[in-house]
């Protein structure tokens, strides 16, 4: 059912499943993600092969504790007028994206963590758990904790497994956001301002996903819901902490951790040069491409996706 970690001065919503005798799996969510979506059968899978698995919320999301809260101007675009409110998604939109879809996150200044402070909080919940090492999985922005756990905190990762993440905000010399998502963004945002949670995640995971395989709304509803009664805060300072956290390009090579690289060739948020980036840079790295498919898991694609992640973990205890 879940529990409460004292970490790093917050609290951390957790829950475990498997033998806590058998080798550690840490799943780390991306930005403003619950671990509730997490697949059921990634972990069941897991848990099968003799696997201890653990997921968490990250700080400002679900049941942990909340650092960010809804901001005046939310609070105050929700008696706009839908024309006034759309003016103001594209004032904010122009700020934030540039020509070429390169999202210009914050400098840091309005940050009130960055994403060492997120590895930390995971690294003390291993702490707490008496978790020495663990195989450390991490999505999207959870890729990039992931990272820095294999950077700062080298020795309590068994492998690390970055899937549709990136090196991090601000290169040019990586592709931005596809026109197309652009414009889902921009929906998303406006759904939000008018408090219609569900509707804008809907438009924002059709963005999200790939030609390979349809999105399945329906299922996705049901899924979601679950998620959202567990504790959706859509004012989390993720973005803000992942602009205001360093580029790792130039630390990559430091990894000596045993590595696979997960992305799909049609990501619209992260395209797949930012993953092919970590893996051309992690000495040794594997990665494994999965053709038609976003910023998105599959469950078309479980089967693959676990076995990739099994090969890595054995090589790790061999």
């Amino acid at each position: 059912m879940g529990q409460i970690a004292k970490v790093n001065n917050i609290e951390i919503w957790w829950e475990d499943y498997g033998d806590k005798s058998n080798p550690s799996v840490l799943l780390i969510q991306g930005a403003n993600a619950t671990c509730m979506d997490w697949p059921d059968q990634l972990i069941e899978d897991l848990v099968k092969n003799d696997l201890h698995v653990v997921i968490f919320d990250n700080r400002d999301v679900g049941k942990s504790t909340w650092i960010n809260g809804e901001p005046f101007f939310a609070k105050f675009a929700k008696f706009l007028p839908s024309g006034v409110s759309q003016k103001l998604v594209n004032y904010i939109f122009k700020a934030m994206v540039d020509s070429e879809g390169n999202l210009t996150l914050s400098d840091g200044s309005s940050a009130k963590y960055d994403l060492n402070d997120m590895a930390k909080d995971a690294i003390g919940l291993m702490d707490y758990l008496q978790i020495d090492k663990a195989h450390i999985v991490g999505a999207s922005m959870g890729g990039m904790i992931a990272q820095i756990i294999a950077l700062e905190y080298s020795d309590r990762a068994l492998t690390l497994i970055p899937i549709m993440s990136s090196p991090g905000m601000g290169d040019p010399n990586l592709p931005g956001m596809t026109v197309e998502f652009t414009e889902k963004m921009k929906q998303f945002f406006l759904l939000n301002m008018q408090g219609e949670f569900k509707e804008a995640n809907v438009v924002l995971f059709r963005g999200l996903s790939g030609s390979r395989f349809s999105f399945d709304e329906a299922k996705f509803r049901l899924e979601m819901e679950r998620g959202m009664t567990h504790g959706n805060n859509p004012y989390a300072g993720h973005g803000e902490a992942t602009g205001a956290s360093p580029y790792r390009k130039e630390r990559l090579h430091e990894i000596k951790t045993p590595t696979l690289v997960i992305h799909g060739s049609e990501d619209p948020i992260l395209p797949v040069e930012h993953g092919l980036t970590l893996a051309e840079n992690i000495p040794n790295a594997k990665k494994y491409i999965m053709e038609g498919v976003g910023h998105e898991m599959p469950e078309q694609m479980h089967s693959e996706i676990i076995s990739e992640m099994l090969n890595l973990f054995n090589q790790s205890s061999t």
